[in-house]
């Protein structure tokens, strides 16, 4: 008989596939906001109502997210195999820039066919309608409607490039509509400080793609991909973008703590993150700059997985500054979520 961590190895081989065809290792991104919102909704009297009935919600809501930004993950991939087959090439022939040289291999390799890729794709968002669908059924229509207006900009983010709405995609889908969107499903009622506190983590999660696009300004600038970083003209001022955006985000926690809308732990505690932010802008302003430099991962700069790899693949310029992008939008939200969770009165009665 198989001991529990042989069970552990072969459901992590054999879950290992569709993760990496799904870029799971970006999940970090919307399942930090859907802690803050499931924090906030867990002390809430409308939550204690029906404690089952609650539990429930809160798991349909995580594998709602997790499925529908899986889904749009590997939609932005299956279109974009799709383009280079309508060009004419063939599809073990397809290749992507160096930094997305992990994009859409198992299907470029034939792991998983656009057959499969299709139905995967089906099941993805077939999940999240239905679950769409059963709060429906208890809280109306505000839920379709979030979910409607995610939709609508989880199926024009592939295009968004066009247009410059990338960024601000982004911030919506993993700010607001996230956030927001799973209050409402665990509360039924809706939260005017969570909002504005929800615009500062789209902001401060937003930040991952901006310094994805401020590292590719002259490749975006050369396939004329409209990005806020190359419409502003110079990665000088794509870095100012960068600080603005984090400076904002402090400032809405700030507004909220001053305005006692939140705990002054609030506050406090996401300024954790400020030694990371301001590691990110000085790594960012040397990348501007100097190009030779060693990058040597530090416990305080968070994970940093497959280093070994990266490597040897010469990246460690961009994953880098990547990943700290990538860990201090994690940081402030899982920070805001604990924040929430152990400061929140409950105020008001249940009817």
């Amino acid at each position: 008989m198989k001991s529990l961590f042989e069970l552990y190895q072969d459901f992590k081989n054999s879950i290992n596939p569709f993760m990496e065809l799904t870029r799971g290792y970006t999940l970090p991104t919307s399942i930090a906001p859907w802690f803050v919102a499931a924090a906030a909704a867990s002390v809430s009297a409308h939550y204690y109502s029906d404690m089952k009935f609650k539990l429930l919600c809160t798991f349909l809501t995580f594998i709602a997210v997790v499925c529908i930004h899986l889904g749009v993950n590997l939609l932005d991939d299956y279109i974009d195999v799709k383009k280079k087959l309508k060009k004419g090439c063939a599809l073990n022939d397809i290749e992507f820039e160096q930094k997305a040289r992990n994009k859409a291999c198992l299907i470029i390799n034939g792991t998983f066919s656009l057959k499969k890729v299709q139905y995967i794709l089906y099941a993805l968002f077939g999940t999240g309608v239905i679950i769409g669908g059963f709060f429906t059924y208890f809280y109306g229509i505000r839920i379709p409607l979030i979910a409607l207006a995610t939709g609508f900009l989880c199926l024009i983010y592939p295009y968004s490039s066009k247009f410059c709405l990338g960024e601000i995609i982004v911030g919506i889908i993993f700010g607001p509509l996230l956030v927001m969107g799973t209050y409402i499903a665990l509360t039924g009622r809706f939260a005017p400080e969570l909002l504005l506190m929800s615009v500062a983590i789209g902001l401060m999660i937003v930040l991952l793609q901006d310094t994805h696009n401020l590292m590719d300004y002259e490749y975006d600038k050369n396939t004329n991909k409209k990005t806020l970083c190359t419409i502003l003209g110079s990665k000088k001022r794509a870095l100012t973008l960068i600080a603005t955006e984090i400076l904002i985000a402090y400032l809405i926690i700030a507004y909220l703590v001053f305005t006692m809308q939140f705990s002054y732990w609030a506050l406090i505690s996401v300024l954790i993150t400020l030694p990371l932010s301001i590691k990110l802008l000085i790594s960012l302003n040397d990348y501007n700059n100097v190009k030779d430099l060693k990058f040597i991962p530090k416990w305080y700069l968070g994970p940093m997985e497959n280093w070994d790899i990266i490597q040897k693949e010469n990246l460690e310029y961009f994953m880098y500054r990547f990943y700290i992008a990538r860990n201090i939008g994690f940081i402030f939200c899982m920070i805001l979520a604990i924040v929430c969770f152990c400061t929140i009165e409950i105020n008001y009665i249940y009817i």
